[in-house]
């Protein structure tokens, strides 16, 4: 029993030194810290838990997002490929200010120009011919882009068309009609043009201009084709052979060929 009691004080004197200066831990207190951070911990543990199942929801979304993302981008992609072509056609590109009905227009208007402007450079002894304003230069309104300029080899310069005296706009005009004549005939072989009549013009030319385009008429009236001229124009009765004259005097008007 000494030796136990002995061993026993010894133990004691051990942890009372362990202990030094320690004082007692307050139980209560600890309890308290204990049971907060076990509520922390049930919080933390329902947040990771809620995060967790939000993970899972995005890697699905994810998932169902990537399987569709080239369908997507293929869909896109033909959207803006047709939004360019819708602007092209429009005219609604900057830098572009041609639609596509302008284009079509002024396609047809340049055929029609190629074969007026072999007729207008012959009657002008190849001074005049046309050509149609730059879509740059182009106003606004219904016919933007198919107004006609004029080019003359003499000043090296383009000027509108209004600007043509009086015998000069009438064999324009000519030019205009037979080029858009040569052009129907020429796209559609239904359409045949055995008849064309030209009403005055001719007062307005002076003697070379008017030889200049009664020849040019001479040469696409043949076998096939009738080409008449109404006209007041003494002049004219030297240059063509057949004429239907019509004359008026107190009996009323009369009618008779003059075949030549």
């Amino acid at each position: 029993h000494a030796d136990a009691l002995l061993a026993t004080k010894t133990k004691e004197q051990t942890l009372l030194k362990e202990i030094g200066d320690r004082k007692k831990p307050q139980t209560e207190a600890l309890q308290q810290a204990l049971c907060a951070a076990e509520e922390k911990l049930t919080i933390l543990t329902e947040c990771l838990q809620k995060q967790s199942h939000e993970l899972q929801e995005n890697r699905y979304a994810l998932q169902e997002l990537s399987s569709g993302s080239e369908a997507r981008r293929h869909t896109f992609s033909e959207y803006e490929r047709l939004d360019r072509l819708y602007k092209q056609m429009s005219g609604n590109i900057s830098g572009s200010r041609m639609d596509l009905e302008t284009y079509v227009q002024r396609l047809y208007l340049s055929k029609i120009l190629s074969s007026a402007n072999k007729r207008f450079q012959e009657m002008s002894g190849g001074q005049y011919a046309f050509r149609m304003i730059r879509i740059a230069n182009a106003g606004e309104g219904r016919n933007k882009g198919l107004d006609l300029m004029v080019y003359s080899s003499v000043t090296g310069k383009e000027r509108e068309i209004r600007t043509l005296s009086g015998g000069e706009s009438f064999m324009a005009a000519l030019s205009l009609a037979l080029g858009m004549a040569d052009q129907i005939q020429n796209t559609s072989s239904a359409v045949h043009l055995d008849m064309m009549f030209i009403d005055e013009g001719f007062g307005s030319l002076d003697d070379l201009a008017r030889s200049k385009s009664i020849r040019v008429l001479k040469e696409m009236a043949d076998s096939h084709r009738l080409i008449g001229i109404i006209s007041h124009v003494t002049e004219l009765k030297q240059e063509i052979g057949n004429q239907l004259l019509i004359t008026k005097d107190e009996h009323g008007s009369h009618v008779k060929w003059r075949i030549n």
